[in-house]
C-alpha cells in the first residue's frame, strides 16, 4: 500500500508539471485538436512518470555514485526463488503498457523492431541510471522489461482494432522519446519539490495512520 502510494504521489507531483507544458504545446505547436489523441499521449505521459518512481530514477537531491552490478541472468533465483519469481513478474507487467501503447498512438512504432529497441533501450537506460541511485544494475530487469514490452506490443496489434483505438497520427517518431527526456528532467529537477510538500501533508495527515 505505501508503495502504490509513493508511486501516486511521484505521478501527481510530475503530471501537476507536465500537463500544462503539454496542452500549451499540443494546441499551439503541433495544433492537435483530437481529444482522444491527446488523452492517449496524456496516458502515455503519466505511465513514464509512474515507471520512473517505481524504478527509482535519481534526482537532483539524491544523486550519488553506487555502482553494484549483476551481469549473470537468473542466478539470483538460487538464493530466493520466491522473490525472484516476483519480481520477474512485476518487471514484466511495468513495461506491458509500453509496448501496448507505442504503436496504439504512433504508427511509426507499429513495426515490431522500432518498439522492440525502443522498450530495450529504456531498458537499458534506466539501468544506468541505477548506477547514480544506490540500486542494483541488474541483466535479469533488462530481459524482463523487454519481454514485456514483447509481451504489450502483442496486445495491441491483437486488441487495437477491436477496441477502436484508430488514432491520427503524430508528427514523427521522436515525440515519445521527447516525453520521455521531458518526465525525466521534470522528475529529476522539479518533482522532487513538489512531492516533499504532498509527503509532509500525507505523514501528518490521519491517512498515513491507516495505510503503514
Amino acid at each position: 500500500m505505501v508503495r502504490l502510494l509513493s508511486i501516486s504521489i511521484g505521478v501527481v507531483s510530475t503530471m501537476v508539471v507536465l500537463l500544462p507544458i503539454m496542452f500549451v504545446v499540443h494546441y499551439t505547436v503541433f495544433r492537435r485538436h483530437d481529444l482522444k489523441k491527446t488523452i492517449f499521449i496524456f496516458i502515455y505521459a503519466a505511465y513514464l512518470s509512474a515507471v520512473f518512481t517505481a524504478v527509482g530514477i535519481p534526482t537532483i537531491n539524491t544523486l550519488a555514485v553506487s555502482a553494484e552490478f549483476n551481469w549473470i541472468p537468473v542466478i539470483d533465483i538460487i538464493n530466493s526463488p520466491t522473490e525472484y519469481i516476483k519480481n520477474t513478474v512485476l518487471n514484466i507487467i511495468l513495461f506491458v503498457p509500453l509496448g501496448f501503447l507505442l504503436p496504439a498512438i504512433w504508427s511509426k512504432y507499429r513495426p515490431f523492431k522500432i518498439t522492440f529497441f525502443t522498450g530495450l533501450g529504456l531498458s537499458f537506460i534506466i539501468e544506468i541510471l541505477q548506477i547514480f541511485s544506490f540500486r542494483l544494475t541488474d541483466v535479469d530487469d533488462l530481459l524482463t522489461n523487454t519481454a514485456g514490452t514483447i509481451i504489450g506490443y502483442c496486445l495491441s496489434r491483437m486488441f487495437s482494432e477491436k477496441l477502436r483505438l484508430k488514432l491520427p497520427d503524430s508528427n514523427g517518431k521522436y515525440e515519445p522519446i521527447a516525453l520521455c527526456v521531458v518526465v525525466f528532467l521534470i522528475m529529476f529537477v522539479i518533482q522532487p519539490l513538489i512531492s516533499s510538500e504532498i509527503w509532509e501533508y500525507v505523514l501528518s495527515s490521519s491517512l498515513w495512520e491507516r495505510i503503514r
